[in-house]
C-alpha cells in the first residue's frame, strides 16, 4: 500500500531514479519487445530443467544480440539481462532483477523482488528506472516465482533418499538432461573418458586413438571457458562426452574385425566433425570475452571523460 501511494504522479519527481517507474515507450518497439521475450524464453528452459539446479549455481546465456545471467543461492536470485552492441536497439537497455527466494521470504511477494530496474543511456545521460509495476515486466517476475518454485521442489524431493533412488533407476540416464549446472566444468567426465580410453578402448586403430585424443585435448581447453558458455553448449559438451563419444566408439569395437575396417573412416570422420564444433564454441566464447572487454571500455570512457584543461597561455 504504502509502495502504491509513493507512485502517485505528483510524487514521482521527488522519489530517487530507481523508483520512477520506467516509460512504457523503452520497451514498446521491437527491439525492447525482443529482450524481454528473450529473457522469459531463458527462465523458461531453466523452468523446465529446474529439478536438476543444485543450490549455487550461475547461468548464462548469449545470444545474437543480448546477455542473459542469472545467479542464483539459496537465499536470492539476481537477474541480468542486456542487449549487446549488435542490438540494433536505438536505446541500448540493461535489467537488473534481485529476488528474494520464498524460503527466505514467503509470504509477500511484492517484498521478495528487492530490486527491478532497468538502466539505459538516452541523450547522452544514464537513466535508472524501476520496472517492477511495468505491464511489460510481469511474465517475467512470475516466471521467477516458478522457477525458485521448481527449484524448491527439488529440495523437497531430494530429502526422500528413496525417491531419488527410484526416480535414477526408472528415469532417463543422468548424461541426458544433466546439462544445467554451469559451477560443474567437464573435467571429471574426462577424465572417466580418459580411464575408458586407457582401460577398455586399447584394441583401437592408432588412427582413431590419435583423433579421441585431439578431441580430448580440445574439450580440456573448452573446459576453461565452461562457465562462460551457453547453456546449451555446455550441454553439448557434457553429451559428446558422457554419451556420444562412448556410443560410438563402444559400438564400433563391437563390431567383426571385418566391419571395423569398413567404418574406420567414418568413426574418424564423425570425431573430427566434433572437435570442429568444440572449437567453434571455444572460439565464439573468447569472441564473447572480447566484446564484453570493448563494452566495458566503452562504459568506463562515458563515465570518467577526460575534461581538457585550457591552457593560460594560449
Amino acid at each position: 500500500m504504502a509502495k502504491d501511494w509513493l507512485l502517485h504522479p505528483w510524487l514521482e519527481r521527488f522519489l530517487p531514479d530507481r523508483m520512477r517507474p520506467v516509460d512504457d515507450h523503452i520497451f514498446s518497439d521491437a527491439h525492447g519487445l525482443v529482450i524481454v521475450q528473450e529473457t522469459e524464453g531463458a527462465l523458461d528452459r531453466l523452468i523446465e530443467y529446474g529439478r536438476q539446479i543444485k543450490s549455487s549455481q550461475n547461468f548464462k546465456k548469449n545470444g545474437d544480440t543480448f546477455h542473459f545471467r542469472l545467479k542464483v543461492n539459496q537465499k536470492r536470485m539476481k537477474l541480468l539481462s542486456y542487449e549487446n552492441h549488435k542490438s540494433k536497439a536505438a536505446i541500448k537497455k540493461r535489467i537488473v532483477i534481485e529476488y528474494f527466494r520464498k524460503s527466505y521470504l514467503p509470504k509477500n511477494r511484492q517484498k521478495r523482488c528487492k530490486e527491478a530496474t532497468v538502466q539505459y543511456i538516452k541523450n547522452g545521460q544514464t537513466f535508472v528506472r524501476s520496472i517492477q509495476q511495468s505491464t511489460y515486466f510481469q511474465g517475467i517476475f512470475d516466471k521467477l516465482e516458478q522457477l525458485d518454485d521448481a527449484l524448491l521442489g527439488d529440495l523437497i524431493q531430494n530429502q526422500s533418499p528413496a525417491a531419488g533412488a527410484a526416480e535414477h533407476k526408472d528415469g532417463e540416464p543422468s548424461g541426458e538432461k544433466d546439462f544445467i549446472h554451469s559451477g560443474e566444468e567437464p573435467f571429471h567426465q574426462l577424465m572417466e573418458l580418459e580411464k575408458k580410453k586407457t582401460e577398455s578402448w586399447q584394441e583401437l586403430p592408432a588412427l582413431i586413438n590419435n583423433r579421441l585424443s585431439s578431441l580430448m585435448e580440445e574439450i580440456r581447453r573448452t573446459g576453461d571457458l565452461f562457465d562462460t558458455l551457453d547453456v546449451e553448449d555446455r550441454y553439448t559438451i557434457k553429451r559428446m562426452l558422457t554419451k556420444d563419444i562412448p556410443s560410438l566408439v563402444d559400438t564400433f569395437l563391437s563390431l567383426s574385425s571385418d566391419n571395423r575396417g569398413k567404418q574406420t573412416e567414418q568413426l574418424y570422420e564423425a570425431l573430427v566433425k566434433m572437435e570442429v564444433n568444440v572449437g567453434k564454441l571455444r572460439e565464439k566464447t573468447e569472441h564473447t570475452k572480447v566484446e564484453q572487454m570493448e563494452q566495458l571500455i566503452e562504459l568506463n570512457e562515458r563515465r570518467y571523460p577526460v575534461q581538457r584543461k585550457n591552457n593560460p597561455s594560449e
